[in-house]
């Protein structure tokens, strides 16, 4: 089996899934490849970095949608998997002109019924990383299973700092990538930061459309690790949220709305969901409940089994290998 992976070349969640995948792939003996449409949501500059990231991987461009068939044709691949949305319509069509499996991935939040039809009919499986990604699926919901995000917990693992105490400084962080309604959570964040001991220092690493105030903002790193292993509480959403957690750091559901502490309880009443979407209807964030939530945690004493219950809970949800397994079966399903 040679599984094709379509997407473009992009500095978001995205393109981590992608990268992380083709790893999990190449680690378990499963050959693939990635046709990347080209598109201008990296620089130049960027998209050789992302290039750089999946050496050793065999890697296509390109332009037109008619291109793909020929890449599929060349790369002799026996699974087409798209991943962003803006190959699905070029992945169905090669998959019916080749007669070979096409599997989508569900990213984002879209009306996916409305906008991509022929691919839905077309694709022998349907991914969704999350509830509200699988929520618009309409009709083809039969052959659709929710797989999330898995990250490389080898990767994010805890550091060696000291955990914090009484007295000790303590890093608050807010990290991701976020814009529009998604950016409503850091507002308040920013609001309830000057209110903070002193002892207790707010950080932003990432990017965010909003100009904030009095949290000091670090803009996107490629590699995180350090900064999330520094800090013993995470703001953040999503994959980042993740991250966070496998390094170490308390992760507190933050987005359009707010969650607060994440639990093993508070994961199964979200359904396992670590995104803060408006689609799931969280309570929204105000700066007295962040101010409450993070001095609560600052002062009961517990940091350190905080910090090490959020990367049993990263162990036992968050790690790549399981949605390796899952992607797979997925894989062989659609084969049989």
């Amino acid at each position: 089996m040679k599984v094709l992976l379509t997407s473009i070349l992009c500095q978001s969640g995205l393109m981590t899934h992608v990268h992380d995948l083709l790893q999990y792939l190449r680690r378990h003996s499963i050959p693939a490849a990635a046709a990347f449409r080209k598109s201008d949501y990296a620089t130049p500059e960027e998209a050789a970095a992302l290039k750089e990231r999946l050496a050793g991987v065999e890697i296509w461009e390109y332009g037109e949608d008619e291109e793909l068939l020929e890449i599929a044709e060349a790369a002799q691949c026996d699974l087409l998997h798209a991943h962003s949305y803006l190959t699905f319509n070029a992945a169905c069509a090669a998959s019916r002109r080749l007669g070979i499996p096409f599997i989508i991935t569900l990213h984002s939040v879209y009306l996916w019924g409305l906008a991509y039809a022929e691919p839905l009919v077309q694709a022998e499986r349907i991914i969704a990383v999350g509830p509200a990604q699988a929520r618009f699926v309409g009709p083809w919901r039969k052959k659709m299973v929710i797989i999330p995000n898995g990250i490389d917990l080898d990767v994010f693992r805890p550091g060696t700092d000291e955990e914090g105490g009484e007295g000790d400084e303590i890093t608050v962080l807010w990290y991701g990538r976020v814009n529009g309604r998604l950016s409503r959570g850091l507002r308040s964040l920013d609001e309830a930061a000057p209110k903070l001991p002193s002892f207790v220092q707010v950080k932003a690493v990432g990017q965010a459309d909003i100009q904030l105030k009095n949290i000091p903002q670090v803009g996107w790193v490629e590699d995180p690790v350090r900064e999330l292993q520094a800090s013993h509480i995470a703001f953040a959403h999503g994959r980042s949220l993740r991250e966070a957690m496998a390094c170490g750091s308390i992760g507190m559901l933050l987005g359009h709305g707010y969650g607060g502490m994440v639990t093993r309880e508070r994961l199964k009443a979200l359904d396992y969901a670590v995104d803060a979407l408006p689609q799931y209807h969280l309570p929204r964030a105000t700066p007295e409940v962040l101010l409450r939530d993070v001095l609560n945690v600052v002062n009961s004493g517990k940091l350190a089994e905080l910090r090490a219950k959020a990367r049993s809970i990263a162990e036992e949800f968050f790690d790549l290998e399981d949605m390796g397994r899952r992607t797979l079966d997925v894989y062989a399903a659609a084969l049989s």
